[in-house]
């Protein structure tokens, strides 16, 4: 394959990121953390279709819940409480990973609603963990990148109210019900961890109709979201990512309707750039983009046994890129 011009590590170092990783020797670990429904797991995977499962591992904290469904239906306690899980075990757990032991992860099957038998872990190059306290004060010391996503609450209210009546058993009242519980145990117990993220993803409905000067001309579908990314500048250097756009597409009919922009802010006294993502990406822009981030890896194309997945909505394809980028950046520089 043609060498990209994005590709290639910022180091002296030929051989590639995927090379490097393999025998790095210590793990290198992500933390994700955000609400139940945000979507935490499916912006997050793009890590592991772009390096696939040999190289990247996840494990969900949802395992150390310290009651099942029917015991926190008696007890009326909330997931979202860091008291009803197990942090401490979790901490253990993930501190003897980093040693490059094997452990005994704790599953928790939200199908039905109870534990299942713990799975042996093995330490791969990099752990992805996520959950609802991934960026509590006691993982920080364990983390070597961390993000968060934050997702709007009506399209969590749609994500999380479709998730739990057709995947995890909750009849339409129930699932109400604990969606306006935990609301105020989200902002009690999760929302402040973002000031901890070296990348927040923020999910809001499209915005695009808003932009048109009359009416939006075309329809958009329901997987369209106004994306915003989040992230501190200053980042180890990487070389150029190109994502090509033919302008000549934009005066044709139709045009394909989306937008990108990126705004340099000031937020909680901290300098950042955000990435505005809205509507529908070029496919061929994204097929490009793609490359350059394989390049970027020494891949010649993304590692992952679901990255043809037809039912990725191109935002949500364009999303992960975005998250997936810095952190390759950030593991680049971290195993020079």
């Amino acid at each position: 394959m043609q060498k990209s011009r994005g590709s290639g590590p910022p180091s002296a170092d030929t051989s590639t990121l995927c090379e490097r990783l393999r025998v790095h020797g210590k793990p290198i670990v992500i933390g994700v953390a955000g609400d139940s429904g945000s979507g935490k797991s499916t912006y997050t995977k793009g890590i592991e279709w772009l390096l696939g499962q040999t190289l990247v591992s996840q494990i969900s904290l949802d395992g150390y819940h310290a009651e099942d469904r029917a015991t926190r239906r008696a007890s009326g306690r909330s997931p979202l409480d860091p008291k009803a899980n197990h942090l401490a075990q979790a901490v253990e757990h993930l501190t003897a990973l980093r040693a490059g032991e094997s452990v005994q992860i704790p599953i928790y099957d939200h199908t039905q609603g109870c534990f299942q038998p713990p799975r042996q872990h093995t330490p791969t190059p990099i752990i992805v963990v996520e959950g609802l306290h991934t960026l509590y004060s006691e993982f920080q010391a364990l983390l070597d990148f961390s993000i968060y996503v934050d997702t709007d609450a009506a399209v969590k209210h749609a994500w999380k109210h479709q998730r739990d009546t057709q995947e995890r058993g909750y009849a339409d009242a129930e699932a109400e019900h604990e969606i306006a519980r935990r609301a105020h145990h989200y902002q009690q117990w999760i929302a402040q961890q973002q000031t901890h993220a070296d990348v927040v993803l923020r999910i809001h409905p499209s915005e695009l109709g808003r932009l048109a000067p009359g009416q939006l001309a075309t329809e958009l579908p329901e997987t369209c979201y106004h994306l915003e990314v989040i992230v501190k500048p200053g980042d180890p250097d990487q070389p150029a990512l190109y994502f090509p756009v033919d302008l000549n597409n934009m005066t044709r009919n139709p045009a394909m309707p989306f937008m990108l922009a990126t705004v340099p802010s000031q937020l909680e006294q901290q300098t950042v750039n955000v990435l505005h993502v809205d509507g529908h990406m070029p496919p061929a822009a994204l097929a490009t983009l793609e490359q350059e981030i394989c390049a970027f890896a020494g891949l010649d194309s993304p590692a992952g046994t679901h990255h043809s997945d037809p039912a990725r909505p191109p935002t949500v394809r364009f999303a992960q890129m975005l998250l997936a980028w810095p952190v390759l950046g950030h593991i680049a520089a971290l195993i020079e």
